[in-house]
């Protein structure tokens, strides 16, 4: 069996009259914390934070791939949308299809953490700093151009 490496996803609104939010993932063992600003409904930045990490897992493959993931959410939605896969919601249908295309290539499984204990929506120095010797991409991932599709980035609700 693989090792498990524990990794965390929060979207979550900065003022909900103007819909700005942020999206973020953590991977506390490697010290990263990705953030950043985006504007939508709370199920659409935890969407895009979701696949925004595995964009990242994807492209530092070689190193996400020797371990099964356990992706905590504290949203409901998320975990049940990649658990049962029963009972879509109309429109969702894009981002299953999209966690289907990442895990072929990595594994994984959605967990739900409570709100309080998710190290993507903690504060920045909870975290440990990245160990000098590893080699993530992470330069070349910020240059990668966001998540375009429409069906994923203004799914109904």
């Amino acid at each position: 069996m693989k090792d498990i490496l524990k990794c965390f996803v929060s979207g979550h609104h900065l003022n909900e009259k103007n819909g700005r939010g942020i999206v973020s993932f953590a991977v506390p063992e490697f010290g990263i914390l990705f953030r950043c600003h985006a504007d939508g409904a709370r199920a659409e930045l935890e969407i895009v934070a979701f696949l925004t990490f595995l964009r990242f897992a994807e492209h530092n493959l070689e190193i996400f791939k020797k371990r099964f993931l356990y992706i905590f959410s504290d949203f409901p939605l998320l975990v049940y949308l990649m658990n049962n896969g029963a009972a879509v919601p109309s429109g969702m249908e894009a981002v299953i299809g999209e966690a289907k295309k990442y895990a072929r290539q990595i594994s994984f499984q959605v967990k739900w953490i409570d709100p309080g204990e998710n190290r993507a929506a903690g504060a920045v120095n909870d975290l440990p700093s990245l160990p000098a010797n590893h080699t993530l991409k992470i330069k070349t991932f910020a240059n990668l151009s966001l998540i375009e599709s429409p069906e994923i980035k203004n799914p109904p609700l």
